[in-house]
């Protein structure tokens, strides 16, 4: 009978956790879905978008890594629940002003700047929050669940966007609206629920390094971390996997509609392949990472995969037809799909072995917070190529 109830509170621990991450997501990305449909009321030209509306896109990736930093050194040393309530309050307050100060571009990217400061409060102590109340095997269960989660949202949002547009004669402001009510829904659970059920946590915990994690010992020092245990050769490719994640997905709908020659509802709603691709790459690279020993083998591997296909979409571009633009979107998505699927390696396995040091947030701060360094550059890196 106690096992079915630890079970239980596991089971609705693990759907919270999910749902925070899922509001998270919704309130982070409605920007770059319907930014299109603010151009258009704005009318404005292909460099003033580039310029003016893609501000808001790299303040709110740099503010969220320099926010990483901040939130994994805090979810190690606070209590993390709390931190993931002021993260999706914060959101919601954001989500609100967006339409309230409408058409200045310059203010809506500043607060869409502190929007990713106040996303990056939720992520590390989720680590923290999930590796203190499951095992080794619930832990990488977990974790997955919340990082699909966050597909799951892109898909829904880059689907019911274009029917918003559709069913509020081109009004993007919905799209701000109803994600920020989906947080306070969520924050609700948080402050009422997620409590009780994180609070028992040591009866459950197989091993005696979890109780550590969550004791009064002070964490060894980050710095001494990173250096002994050697993260910092992840910089480059964990910053790279960032750009072309973030770089892909945020441009996906203007190469559609400027390469494809459709309109700005289509070309939103054809994006939502891309989460589709990643949801079954990141289940993909869970069953990888269980077959290879190395996860830098694993990795080596997605990054081989995206070079593949990279090198395959450049000769196709020469050949535009709807054959062709077909394949490479879809090998779009496959490159973001396999960066996802990478990004199963760094930010859940990597930091799950350093669960011992009591040190698992400030590490999924890290390298999350040098993941949206690279996300920052991805849209003028990634216009500039174009």
């Amino acid at each position: 009978m106690n096992m079915r109830k630890e079970n239980r509170r596991l089971q609705l621990l693990s759907f919270f956790c999910c749902l925070a991450y899922f509001a998270s997501y919704t309130t982070r990305i409605n920007y770059t879905a319907v930014r299109l449909a603010i151009a258009d009321e704005l009318a404005l030209t292909r460099p003033e978008l580039v310029l003016e509306l893609g501000l808001a896109i790299s303040a709110a990736s740099l503010s969220y890594g320099f926010g990483q930093f901040v939130s994994g050194v805090l979810g190690d040393r606070f209590q993390p629940g709390r931190l993931v309530c002021a993260g999706l309050g914060g959101a919601v307050l954001c989500n609100l002003l967006m339409p309230l100060l409408y058409p200045s571009v310059y203010w809506m990217a500043l607060v869409w700047g502190v929007n990713g400061f106040f996303q990056s409060l939720i992520r590390p102590p989720l680590g923290r929050i999930i590796a203190a109340n499951f095992d080794e095997k619930g832990y990488i269960d977990t974790c997955v669940s919340v990082s699909n989660s966050s597909q799951v949202a892109t898909i829904l949002t880059y689907l019911l966007i274009p029917l918003c547009l559709h069913l509020f004669d081109h009004d993007w402001r919905p799209a701000f609206l109803l994600p920020a009510a989906l947080g306070v829904i969520t924050l609700a659970f948080w402050l009422l629920l997620v409590p009780s059920l994180s609070k028992g946590s040591s009866a459950g915990r197989p091993h005696a390094d979890s109780k550590r994690s969550e004791s009064s010992e002070r964490p060894a020092p980050l710095l001494s971390i990173i250096f002994h245990s050697g993260l910092y050769i992840l910089i480059l490719p964990v910053a790279i996997h960032g750009l072309l994640r973030d770089g892909i997905t945020a441009w996906m709908p203007d190469f559609i509609a400027e390469v494809g020659g459709l309109g700005t509802g289509v070309s939103i709603l054809t994006t939502a392949v891309l989460p589709v691709f990643c949801i079954f790459c990141v289940i993909a690279a869970k069953k990888i990472c269980n077959s290879i020993a190395s996860d830098g083998k694993s990795s080596a591997l997605f990054f081989a995969v995206s070079a593949a296909s990279a090198a395959l979409i450049i000769p196709l571009l020469n050949h535009v037809n709807p054959v062709t633009f077909g394949v490479i979107v879809l090998l779009m998505a496959l490159i973001t799909g396999c960066m996802h699927g990478a990004n199963h390696i760094f930010i859940t396995r990597i930091p799950g072995a350093f669960k011992k040091t009591g040190r698992v947030s400030g590490v999924v701060g890290i390298l999350n917070a040098i993941t949206y360094i690279g996300g920052a550059l991805s849209p003028h890196a990634v216009a500039l190529v174009a």
